[in-house]
């Protein structure tokens, strides 16, 4: 057992974090205390560490960019868990990416929002066949890229995956007209 010397209370030895440079060799303040620390240096000082800490990333960009390269060669495994944990808990974000990824190269950004206002815009229905989106549902370019359009808000719909997949490259007016609804 052990006192801490932060909060007065005796505490089992497991409770405080190892330190060689300590007579007994471990820390003087138990684990709960030191996070509790830490805590408020870095609320005190934050500002302070994260300038410095951009500041040293832009004077060794090259140690960041070798350091940055052998962790993700040493946790391949760890990164692609966690980039499938978050994708798992962040669908939408993940259509947004993918659409921006394809679209980059035509300009323009789509919204963080831009989903959820289509479908309360669209009533949550497709406009091609005016059944429910349900969950699997696509960001559809209403003037396709390869016809000149644009990765805009203005130009993106939400179109149930079976319209879309049927509608491809097509220009809006003609897909519409092939499903008999525009003269």
């Amino acid at each position: 057992m052990k006192i801490c010397k932060r909060c007065g209370y005796e505490k089992l030895l497991v409770a405080f974090s190892k330190d060689s440079s300590m007579k007994d060799g471990l820390t003087r303040w138990c684990k709960l205390c030191g996070s509790k620390v830490s805590a408020e240096r870095y609320a005190r000082d934050s500002k302070k560490i994260n300038k410095k800490s951009a500041e040293w990333k832009l004077s060794n960009a090259e140690k960041k960019k070798s350091s940055d390269e052998l962790y993700r060669q040493k946790n391949k495994e760890k990164r692609r868990i966690q980039t499938a944990e978050w994708k798992l808990a962040n669908p939408e974000k993940v259509r947004i990416q993918k659409h921006t990824y394809r679209a980059r190269k035509n300009g323009g950004k789509l919204s963080k929002d831009i989903v959820n206002r289509l479908y309360k815009l669209q009533h949550g229905k497709c406009p091609c066949c005016e059944q429910s989106l349900g969950d699997d549902y696509h960001l559809d370019h209403i003037t396709p890229l390869a016809l000149g359009g644009k990765n805009i808000d203005s130009n993106i719909q939400l179109l149930r995956a079976g319209c879309n997949m049927k509608k491809q490259a097509r220009h809006p007016i003609d897909y519409m007209q092939s499903k008999g609804f525009l003269l």
